[in-house]
């Protein structure tokens, strides 16, 4: 007597069991799976790109702010420019800021012209730190997205532009 082989159990995938749940009970089933799977992606995302930034002594918000300040032209930013360009709080961003500075990855200082404006500036080590985590991030892909191919990137950064543009962020 042969037994045939038993099938593999799949886990259930969250979303997909939240999304049939709230069918069941709510209109706009469509938008509610989409915006679950963007949260839960969004969160994938972070934890993979953390684990390859970890080892440099960084999270992600330490990375948006060290990268912005190598994006501008002199390596220094007011502080109100580093929150209007990562969209968080002024208290979010002197933390991360008084952090980067205890690290000797940034230091502050005021504007010759307005002293009652507060500039970040990039250190020698910032730099180098910023470069590096902008070497690892490539070498491993960006973590949860190196399993998409060209394609599928450009068309989910094309959907992503028309949602964060609708919404009015500034960078459509």
């Amino acid at each position: 007597m042969t037994s045939e082989p038993t099938p593999p159990v799949r886990a259930r995938d969250p979303v997909e069991e939240a999304a049939r749940h709230w069918a069941e009970r709510y209109p706009e089933a469509p938008r509610f799976r989409a915006l679950t799977s963007l949260v839960r992606a969004y969160g994938v995302a972070v934890r993979e790109v953390e684990a390859l930034l970890r080892p440099l002594d960084l999270n992600l918000s330490r990375f948006e702010i060290l990268l912005v300040l190598s994006f501008s032209r002199r390596g220094r930013l007011p502080i109100s420019r580093l929150r209007h360009a990562l969209m968080i709080h002024g208290s979010s961003v002197t933390y991360l800021v008084d952090r980067l500075e205890e690290a000797g990855l940034v230091e502050r200082g005021t504007d010759r012209q307005d002293r009652r404006v507060v500039l970040v500036s990039l250190t020698d080590t910032g730099r180098e730190t910023i470069d590096r985590a902008c070497e690892v991030l490539c070498e491993g892909e960006f973590g949860a997205l190196t399993t998409l191919d060209d394609d599928r990137l450009d068309l989910m950064a094309d959907l992503l532009n028309d949602l964060r543009g609708r919404n009015g962020d500034g960078s459509s």
